[in-house]
């Protein structure tokens, strides 16, 4: 299925006619029959829960998929929508002004004119504070993310898809990203945003469609819609664990596995940390302030630059990195390799030969554990959706049978439902003796989870040790 042009009697207010849009892998049905359309000027969330359909539609209308069935038109065809997706596309060593005609024909290279053209492109989505001569790596990430935006309009797009583009934001800029986008639908683009941060999009997107098993399951105005509605819808259909993420936890004083004293690493310190056996301690602060580093010390992948560490020599440590695209799964593999590849020894014979039969088991009861969505070992990870591979990093982690368990962004891209199924597993790991050091910029993870939590200024100094229902106020103050 190619994209084609909207055809010349449609109303013209409509931008994007996606209609009965089907796509299947092997026995999965990602999209089943998917219609709705949408209009210029509108600001749209796209959500669903991971597995849903939303990152296959999203690649259809990207071309880097094609639908078995259906059709999608759009306004000015192919060069009428453009896809910014999280990574941005930017070169950080460039200026803003080489990065917005990176690729478009130039015959001839006139510094003055496009830095003249790159503000007219940043003002229309509402930014008229950056310097066209600045160079990419000096701009907040938010900065970034806009200037990906304006450069996918400026070059012809009136449509634009925002895929998870505010994952890793700190809540600050991500309200800042969006209420740009918000200005630049004011402005006439249309912009269907794909988020599961549910909070940055009440009460700013003008409409919500929502996806479920492959099918909309939502389509109305923001004004019809309170989040408990989005809540359910998202999900629908999935079952609670019987642990509940919300049931309050219960602080255990077990022994310290790890201890860091005075420690420094890149920018952040001096840090003290205590991690003790069966108790969930965490993290917390603006991107940039070094919580992810200081986690890698405790799992072992980095080592101080000062200070000193005290850890059991013996002691089993896993990890979840921060970005699971560059430092957890292995794309092209299979579900199966990428969970057994955390605990290659405990399936190692005698003879030096894997027990294959017991391993795909145990990686199948991993698998089941985490509701991995599909469930189906030859699966190519790439092919699952953002939240999915989320939890395959996180079953690979348990293959290790780790005594220290450590979680950078537990939940970046996942959705509500994914989230509960996610934090009561963590729960269960740190009632089963299980120490776990949580870093995370979302502040939902550590109220639903921690024992205690330190905060991080901008500048890596840690603020205090605090209660998790202490942390909403602190963190408004540090933003």
């Amino acid at each position: 299925m190619v994209i084609g042009v909207l055809r010349t009697d449609a109303p013209d207010d409509v931008m994007i006619e996606v209609t009965d849009v089907r796509k299947r892998f092997g026995a999965t049905q990602a999209l089943n029959g998917v219609t709705c359309s949408f209009a210029r000027g509108e600001f749209v969330a796209l959500l669903g829960s991971n597995g849903a359909g939303k990152s296959t539609l999203v690649k259809i209308l990207d071309g880097v998929y094609t639908a078995d069935a259906g059709s999608i038109a759009v306004r000015g065809g192919r060069r009428g929508l453009g896809v910014v997706h999280q990574d941005l596309g930017l070169v950080e060593d460039m200026t803003v002004a080489d990065n917005m005609f990176l690729g478009a024909p130039r015959r001839v290279v006139n510094p003055r004119n496009e830095a003249r053209l790159t503000t007219q492109a940043l003002e229309a989505v509402g930014l008229s504070s950056i310097d066209p001569y600045a160079l990419i790596s000096h701009l907040s990430l938010g900065e970034r993310a806009m200037v990906a935006v304006a450069r996918t309009l400026d070059r012809g797009a009136e449509t634009v898809v925002i895929d998870e583009v505010t994952a890793g934001l700190h809540p600050r800029e991500s309200r800042w990203v969006v209420e740009r986008l918000r200005v630049a639908a004011e402005l006439g683009a249309t912009v269907l945003m794909v988020t599961h941060k549910l909070d940055e999009l009440v009460g700013v997107a003008s409409r919500y469609v929502v996806l479920s098993d492959g099918e909309v399951a939502l389509d109305d105005l923001a004004s019809r819609v309170s989040k408990a509605d989005l809540i359910e819808t998202m999900s629908r259909g999935r079952t609670k664990s019987a642990h509940s993420a919300d049931s309050p936890p219960v602080v255990v004083g077990g022994a310290a596995v790890c201890t860091l004293e005075g420690v420094h690493v890149g920018d952040a310190g001096p840090i003290n940390l205590t991690v003790s056996a069966g108790g969930i301690t965490a993290l917390t602060g603006p991107l940039g302030s070094g919580l992810h580093e200081i986690a890698y010390v405790v799992a072992g992948l980095h080592s101080p630059e000062r200070g000193t560490m005290t850890v059991d020599a013996n002691l089993r440590r896993a990890c979840v990195p921060a970005h699971r695209e560059s430092e957890g799964v292995f794309s092209d593999s299979s579900v199966e390799f990428n969970v057994a590849a955390g605990g290659w020894s405990r399936w190692r014979m005698r003879s030096g030969l894997l027990n294959v039969r017991q391993m795909r088991r145990d990686v199948d009861e991993a698998v089941e554990t985490l509701s991995v969505v599909p469930h189906r070992l030859d699966a190519t990870v790439s092919d699952l959706s953002g939240g999915n591979q989320q939890k395959t990093l996180l079953a690979r982690a348990l293959m290790r049978r780790p005594q220290l368990l450590v979680l950078c962004e537990p939940t970046r891209g996942v959705d509500v439902a994914t989230r509960r199924e996610i934090y009561a597993q963590i729960r269960r790991i740190a009632d089963s003796g299980t120490a776990v050091l949580i870093a995370s910029s979302d502040h939902e993870d550590i109220v639903a989870l921690a024992d205690r939590v330190g905060v991080l200024n901008a500048d890596g100094t840690l603020t205090d040790w605090i209660a998790p229902q202490e942390l909403s106020p602190l963190i408004t103050e540090l933003a």
